[in-house]
């Protein structure tokens, strides 16, 4: 005998796969703006607030970098773009925006402290405080967990010399976050 299946078990079947496929999709990116880094800032200069405190500025090419990227050029200064962090959301995840502010907050404690490493420690020891970053804002601030997301990107930013291994830049990113700042600061 035959079995036959009835459309509306058919239909249902349908559905539940397309949102198993759907649920496996990644999430539509945060709209990275002015307002988003401006929040990101206050964010984390609730953290890291008593080590640095640089205004951020948005696609003004504050550090006279070529063109609008995140770079932090003293103690007082962190310059982004909206476009790059942008890009960086669609490719890598919602957050990592935030991990790369942070980032870049880290080079700020560095220059307000004198901390001169060699390349590429220099740029690890600013991913490791990226990393203590991405754990504050998941235990603090109750963010979904980004640091996957965010040692995507710094993988995908490495260029041996200057920033490091994609591997070095992996380890350091998640040093910090299961280690604190202070490890970021003493240890590396």
């Amino acid at each position: 005998m035959k079995k036959t299946t009835r459309p509306h078990v058919l239909a249902l079947k349908a559905s539940a796969a397309l949102a198993l496929a759907l649920s496996l999709l990644p999430a539509g990116a945060v709209t990275v703006n002015s307002t988003y880094i401006q929040n990101s800032a206050t964010e984390i200069r609730g953290q890291l607030g008593g080590y640095a405190r640089p205004t951020v500025y948005v696609n003004q090419r504050a550090c006279g970098e070529p063109s609008p990227s995140a770079y932090a050029c003293g103690p007082y200064t962190i310059s982004v773009g909206t476009s790059f962090l942008q890009g960086q959301e669609n490719s890598y995840g919602n957050y990592v925006a935030k991990f790369i502010i942070a980032h870049e907050w880290g080079h700020s404690i560095q220059f307000t402290r004198g901390i001169n490493k060699r390349a590429p420690m220099q740029e690890l020891q600013a991913d490791c405080v990226g990393g203590t970053f991405a754990k504050y804002a998941q235990t603090t601030l109750r963010y979904p967990s980004f640091i996957e997301s965010a040692v995507r990107s710094a993988r995908a930013a490495a260029d041996y010399a200057e920033h490091g291994t994609p591997s070095q830049r992996d380890y350091y990113s998640r040093y910090g976050y299961a280690n604190g700042l202070n490890a970021c600061l003493t240890r590396i």
